[in-house]
């Protein structure tokens, strides 16, 4: 009999380990859609990811433009901007920005970060942060506020890819 209650307490164990493991490491936060139409279940990424838009921030407001480009991908670094611009390769991303720096000022605010990934179509994990704040700016002697949402692929411990979306406040927001 103690051999049989034994037997049932391991077995017991590393079904509730193995249970404990399996939900946490699949849990859904949501989802994302493919161009396809299908729907692909994102799950909670790397947080190393949010450090590195956090240091990215940082290094905008700081105009440390060596930081910005140490994290920046080295090959296919995109940044696609609410106003139509892209930006491709850190070159031409700082050139881009260096008169809107001298001219408008801008700084930026964070509010939130969320770290995420998903499996591409092709079997590939990708890690994404989707983050948002505030922009503030000065435009023609005004200063001007944007609330501002980025989507951010971190490949290898780099900014590979960025969206940016944007709109004004509402009054009293």
């Amino acid at each position: 009999m103690k051999k049989v209650f034994l037997s049932f307490l391991v077995a017991a164990t590393l079904f509730a380990c193995t249970s404990k493991t399996t939900t946490a490491e699949k849990q859904i936060i949501g989802f994302d859609q493919s161009e396809e139409g299908n729907r692909v279940d994102l799950y909670p990424g790397d947080v190393a990811g949010i450090k590195i838009v956090e240091d990215f921030v940082k290094a905008h407001n700081d105009r440390d433009t060596a930081t910005i480009r140490s994290l920046a991908a080295t090959e296919n670094f995109k940044l696609y901007g609410s106003n139509g611009m892209l930006s491709e390769g850190s070159d031409n991303h700082l050139k881009a920005i260096a008169p809107w720096f001298t001219n408008n000022n801008p700084k930026w605010k964070l509010n939130f970060c969320i770290s995420n990934s998903y499996t591409n179509k092709d079997g590939k994990v990708q890690q994404w942060v989707t983050s948002g704040g505030v922009l503030t700016q000065t435009v023609e002697g005004k200063e001007v506020k944007l609330n501002q949402y980025y989507d951010v692929r971190i490949v290898n411990g780099k900014i590979q890819l960025m969206y940016i979306a944007d709109r004004k406040p509402n009054a009293g927001e």
